[in-house]
């Protein structure tokens, strides 16, 4: 079963979700978006097919950095302490949204315990919110519940203050991971000439679009673009044979890929 677990950074104390699978293959490690709480993720693990955690960053959920840091850097280290709290070893990264920052800035700092990187719906970069635009969001709501009882408020505003527009398209060009990025046509975040830009600078990489998904590319399928993550950690670094979970068939596993492309993959 899914367990709550905690670490700390610093000042932080970090909690994420642990799946409690199997050890032998390098886990997943997923970085949400920035209105995401690791409970929002508990029914896709199983899909995840390996030990996967889901990363609380400061300031969501539970989740608290008193008085601490909300850079770009300060937060990235909360996705490194999770990881060295998990194992000493390699890891895929999975990311949806704004957490897309923060995971890729530690794997930059480390990319040889990066085995493979899958992007949900952002670019390579960190972007710049005015606090009008983080106020709007935090009296909005994300997943039929309230921003504001996912999100400490003065966090949130902290991480919007702390934030500086910069580029992290280079850096990940010139590495070159596996890779798999994810968009949805529908949302303003990965525009055509964004998405024209992972072609010409990741040719390598897998790319999707969710045709009939908003921004929140986990609805309508809450499975597809968990399984292509599953479907890269697997050709990257191949689990040890197991039974596969009571959740996931063997049709779903061909069945679920095959939707996606019909969906404008």
């Amino acid at each position: 079963m899914p367990t709550f677990r905690t670490t700390e950074n610093g000042d932080a104390t970090l909690r994420y979700l642990d799946s409690g699978a199997d050890d032998a293959a390098a886990p997943i490690v997923f970085v949400p978006g920035f209105t995401c709480v690791a409970d929002d993720y508990t029914e896709v693990l199983p899909l995840l097919g390996r030990r996967t955690v889901v990363v609380e960053l400061r300031g969501h959920g539970a989740s608290t950095a008193p008085g601490g840091a909300f850079d770009s850097a300060a937060i990235a280290g909360d996705v490194g302490a999770v990881i060295d709290a998990v194992t000493d070893g390699p890891v895929h990264l999975m990311t949806f949204s704004r957490g897309t920052t923060y995971a890729l800035t530690w794997a930059l700092a480390h990319p040889d315990r990066v085995h493979s990187i899958s992007i949900g719906d952002y670019t390579p970069a960190e972007i710049e919110l005015s606090g009008d635009v983080m106020r709007g969001l935090l009296d909005g709501r994300w997943r039929g519940t309230p921003v504001g009882g996912r999100v400490d408020r003065a966090a949130a505003l902290a991480t919007a203050h702390a934030a500086r527009a910069r580029s992290l398209w280079e850096p990940l060009a010139h590495w070159q991971p596996p890779m798999l990025a994810v968009r949805s046509p529908n949302a303003p975040v990965v525009d055509d000439a964004a998405w024209d830009r992972y072609r010409q600078l990741f040719p390598g990489a897998a790319l999707h679009e969710f045709a009939d998904s908003p921004h929140d590319i986990f609805r309508p399928d809450r499975g597809r673009y968990p399984l292509l993550v599953r479907a890269l950690a697997d050709a990257v670094d191949p689990p040890q044979p197991s039974p596969l979970g009571a959740d996931v068939t063997s049709a779903d596993l061909t069945a679920r890929p095959q939707a996606a492309r019909r969906h404008g993959a």
